[in-house]
């Protein structure tokens, strides 16, 4: 097996090894527990990700593990950590071994449609379940605890990005003007890219609601295969929706083989290190 070293990495993800110097530990975990008890957190992970498919063996992807936990494990901790309890996981590929592992952690929508459908789709599933501020996660997101805690800090609309990153093809780029969203594509130029979409996004009640009519209205019009980011996107031209930039913090989406063995090389082992009393609230180990 070989091992990565630095120069093996993307150039833009290359600051999550330099992330792992960084004393973030200093931060008191005490701190980041206050309860934010009006928030509710929803996390889609009804995709099957095909891609990943062969290297977790045919296991839903929020239930990879990277150092002995399970994706979904590590969410759902980093989302205690911020005092979020009220958590919905909107199911799809293998719902009963996603529901099995969570147990009552969190509560439970299923996507019918998932193989069909995406995450616009999965979303919009949520409209009758949330009632207050949102954060919406992808399930296949591993980031930093500090990364969510950014966004809710900022006491307004909010999404996180990395100004780092953005120059791949599956990248979810962002144009930002003045700290603001101005687009959200795959297909965004580079010359007009402030970043990569990390996949966390916090939400107002006013704004779940814009989120909702967007994402209902292009389902009806034929986009039920679309991702989230079309919905965002429209929302952004009706009220603003602020970027975090976290390219300070280590992160990694998980789409593919060789993404995993970094999340287990160098992300995952930089979030343990930085926040080390997280390890001793995670449920669910795997070893």
């Amino acid at each position: 097996m070989s091992i990565l070293s630095f120069k093996d990495l993307p150039s833009s993800k290359r600051h999550i090894v330099k992330s792992r110097a960084k004393r973030m530990s200093g931060t008191n975990p005490a701190i980041h527990a206050q309860q934010h008890s009006g928030i509710q957190a929803i996390i889609l992970a009804a995709g099957r990700g095909r891609r990943l498919e062969d290297a977790i063996k045919g296991r839903s992807k929020c239930l990879a593990t990277v150092n002995g936990h399970r994706l979904i494990d590590l969410q759902l901790s980093a989302l205690s950590r911020a005092g979020i309890d009220e958590v919905c996981i909107v199911t799809g590929y293998q719902a009963d071994a996603v529901k099995a592992v969570v147990g009552d952690r969190a509560q439970f929508l299923h996507n019918p449609n998932w193989s069909s459908s995406n995450s616009l789709y999965s979303l919009s599933l949520c409209r009758d379940w949330v009632r207050s501020p949102v954060v919406i996660l992808n399930c296949d997101v591993l980031a930093h605890p500090d990364v969510l805690t950014r966004l809710i800090r900022q006491g307004q609309c909010t999404f996180a990005y990395d100004s780092t990153s953005g120059s791949d093809n599956e990248h979810m780029k962002v144009e930002l003007e003045d700290g603001r969203l101005q687009a959200m594509s795959k297909a965004l130029p580079y010359q007009l890219t402030s970043g990569e979409n990390v996949g966390l996004l916090y939400f107002s009640s006013k704004a779940m609601r814009l989120l909702f009519d967007q994402a209902e209205y292009l389902v009806r019009t034929g986009g039920k295969n679309l991702w989230l980011a079309s919905a965002v996107e429209r929302v952004a031209k009706r009220l603003p929706l602020h970027g975090v930039d976290v390219s300070d913090l280590p992160w990694i989406e998980i789409d593919y083989e060789h993404d995993l063995t970094r999340a287990r090389r160098w992300v995952g082992p930089a979030i343990q290190t930085a926040v080390a009393p997280l390890n001793v609230a995670l449920a669910g180990a795997v070893i």
